[in-house]
C-alpha cells in the first residue's frame, strides 16, 4: 500500500513541474528539456504516466503549478 502512495506523490511532483513549464509555454525550452527527463528518471516514472495523472487531476496540478497548493488529505 505504501508503494502506491509513493507513486502518487512522485506523479504529482512531476506533473506540477511539467505544468509549470506548460503554463508559461516553455515545454520546448532548454531548461525543460534538461530538467524534466532527469526528474522522470530520478522519480522512476515516465511521461505517459505523468500525462495520465495530469488528465485525472488537472485542477489540483494547475493550482499547484501556479503557486497555490491544494489541501492535503490524510497521510
Amino acid at each position: 500500500m505504501g508503494k502506491s502512495k509513493g507513486l502518487k506523490d512522485k506523479l504529482y511532483g512531476a506533473a506540477v513541474l511539467k505544468m509549470s513549464f506548460r503554463l508559461r509555454g516553455d515545454e520546448e525550452s532548454p531548461a525543460f528539456r534538461f530538467v524534466y527527463p532527469g526528474v522522470l528518471r530520478d522519480l522512476e516514472v515516465d511521461d505517459a504516466e505523468v500525462e495520465k495523472y495530469i488528465e485525472a487531476h488537472r485542477d489540483d496540478v494547475e493550482r499547484a503549478a501556479r503557486g497555490s497548493t491544494p489541501p492535503q488529505g490524510p497521510r
